[in-house]
Parts: structure tokens; C-alpha cells; sequence
């Protein structure tokens, strides 16, 4: 692992650096010690390491309203603790978690009782509605939600509980995890940090659902790369694209790795041609260009967060081993 080099995506459009990107490194710290203490006391020690709070501030650079970009910071942290908890919970146990996080996140207030994942869905969709937010963006983000543990998270499982190596075909590999990287939830928080909605028949034509899935596919490449050396060492994943290539192609991990940087690049290529060609989108074609524009800030913001925020989440001493159930493990 020590000779491989792992390459780092780029990108042709310039990266801005947030300004308000450190903060709410001492609010986050907060929220783990009230409401993520289900996880386990090690990871609650690990998640502290990780400045999981500047993945939104990086991505969403442009945003420099601290009460605008605070749902932002607890949506990250929420939907990137859910998938390292249940990454290998039993599908029933996720049908009725999903279902009470779409409660939740339509405006059903948690119970005290309740894990402190739907206090923070909760908190966020409170400060979203006095933010301004519509209902019908509401219920785009929680359907989304839904859809990212039913289509994506749900349709893994299978895979990382197989008790055989299991690995999808390319073309499967890729259905699945335009849903499960979480990214077509987590591009809805492009809205609420322009404070603009973008209009139902908008976001729904084809072009732009083209760039949101081309969004996935880009962050699900960064995170397959930045994750992989953890990933060797973990016996239940084969939803990464280099090992995909491999099994698919019958091919060395080196090129495999050549391999996802083509493809990344393409889908970058994609990404600016459709930029640069957007149909009429009148009387909201300036507020329309700027949302794609952000949509290519959120991909290169992300490489930003990989390359220069000193996370410890894909290092030995920092990423979590997801044990459903059980306290995770010493390493």
C-alpha cells in the first residue's frame, strides 16, 4: 500500500476557500456529546478528530451567512453518521429507521426517547422553515433522503453481508451509488445556502437532473479514492469503483486506478459542456446558471475538504468500523 499512488481529482473551474470554514469546530463538538452518543464512546473520540463540520463550508463556499450554512453543518454530520451506524443493519431494522426519518424530516418532532440523529433532522428542518424555505423544497430533501437509504444504502447491504465477496457489475455499481453516496440530498442544500428554491419544474427537467447525477458520480469517485486504503483493510466493501474495475475487467489495482481517473474525467467534461449549453430557463435563467455553478463548486469543493482540511476520517486512527448494534472496535 505504501508504493501505491493514489491520484487526486481535478477539476478545470477555480476552487474558492470559504471564509466561515472553522466556524462551528467547537459547536459540532456539542452536538456529539448530546446527540450522537448511540454510536458508541469511541466514536464519538473518533468523529471529534475528523472536521466533519467543514465539509460543508468547503463545498458550499459561497455561503457566509452563519445561520444559513448551520443546517448545512448538521446535515453532513447526520447523514454521514447514519451511513457509518447502519451501514450493516439488517434491512428491516432500515425500512423503519428510513421511515422515521422521513417523519422527521416532514415535520414529526422527535420523542425524547429517541436517538439524537432525529434531534438533529429536526433542528435543521426548524431552522430551514425560519430560514424560508418552502414546503415543496422540504419535501424534495426528505424524499431524496428516503431514496438515498432505500435505493442506495438498502440496495448494499446485500452486498457487505454476503458472506462471499460479491462485487456489482460496473453499470449496476453505479445505479447503486448514485443513491447511496447521499449526494442527491445533500445537492438540495444548494437552496437553502443561496436562499433560493430552486422551482419544482426546473430541478425536475432533464439537464439538471443530469448534472446532479453527474455530482454523484464525481463525489463518489473522490470517496472511493480517499477511502481506499481504509477499504483494503475491511473485509465488507466492495462498493468502491477500483475494486469494481478490478473484478469486472480482470485487471491490476494500478489500472483500475487509471481507469477511474478516465471516467472521472469524462463526467467532468460532461459536467462543464452541459454547463455551458443550458436550455431557457426564463424568468430564472440567472438563478438557474448559479445553481449549476454551484453544483461544480460542491464537486471541487469536496477535493478541497479531501486535500487540504487534515481530516483524520480515512485514517487508521480516525474512520469507523460500522458494527450495527455493537460497540465498534478498538483498533
Amino acid at each position: 500500500m505504501n508504493k501505491l499512488i493514489i491520484p487526486k481529482p481535478t477539476y478545470p473551474w477555480p476552487t474558492i476557500q470559504s471564509p466561515i470554514a472553522d466556524s462551528f469546530a467547537d459547536e459540532v463538538l456539542s452536538w456529539y456529546d448530546k446527540d450522537y452518543t448511540f454510536t458508541s464512546q469511541e466514536a464519538v473520540k473518533r468523529y471529534k478528530k475528523q472536521n466533519m463540520s467543514q465539509v460543508a463550508t468547503y463545498m458550499q463556499p459561497t455561503t457566509i451567512n452563519i445561520d444559513h450554512m448551520r443546517p448545512l453543518v448538521r446535515f453532513v454530520m447526520y447523514i454521514t453518521i447514519f451511513d457509518d451506524y447502519f451501514e450493516l443493519a439488517p434491512l428491516h431494522e432500515l425500512r423503519s429507521v428510513r421511515d422515521r426519518i422521513f417523519e422527521v424530516m416532514m415535520g414529526d418532532d422527535p420523542n425524547p426517547n429517541e436517538i439524537g440523529l432525529y434531534r438533529q433532522m429536526a433542528a435543521a428542518r426548524k431552522e430551514w422553515l425560519l430560514q424560508g424555505m418552502p414546503q415543496f423544497w422540504i419535501e424534495r430533501i426528505s424524499t431524496n433522503f428516503y431514496d438515498y437509504i432505500t435505493y442506495g444504502v438498502m440496495e448494499e447491504t446485500p452486498f457487505k453481508l454476503a458472506k462471499t465477496r460479491i462485487y456489482p457489475s460496473l453499470a449496476h455499481y453505479f445505479v447503486i451509488r448514485k443513491y447511496s453516496i447521499g449526494m442527491m440530498p445533500y445537492g438540495d442544500l444548494i437552496d437553502p445556502g443561496l436562499n433560493f428554491a430552486l422551482p419544482v419544474h426546473i430541478y425536475q427537467h432533464p439537464i439538471i437532473q443530469r448534472l446532479m447525477q453527474l455530482l454523484c458520480f464525481l463525489i463518489t469517485i473522490q470517496n472511493d479514492l480517499a477511502s481506499l486504503p481504509k477499504e483494503m483493510v475491511r473485509q465488507s466493501e466492495m462498493m468502491n469503483i477500483v475494486f469494481v474495475l478490478q473484478n469486472e475487467y480482470k485487471i491490476s489495482i494500478e489500472e483500475a486506478l487509471a481507469e477511474t481517473m478516465r471516467i472521472h474525467d469524462e463526467f467532468v467534461a460532461e459536467m462543464d459542456s452541459l454547463h455551458a449549453s443550458l436550455p431557457d430557463f426564463s424568468p430564472y435563467q440567472k438563478e438557474t446558471c448559479n445553481y449549476v455553478y454551484h453544483i461544480k463548486l460542491m464537486a471541487s469543493g469536496c477535493q478541497n475538504w479531501y486535500d487540504n482540511a487534515g481530516s483524520t476520517r480515512y485514517k487508521t486512527q480516525g474512520f469507523i468500523i460500522p458494527q450495527y448494534g455493537k460497540e465498534e472496535e478498538e483498533l
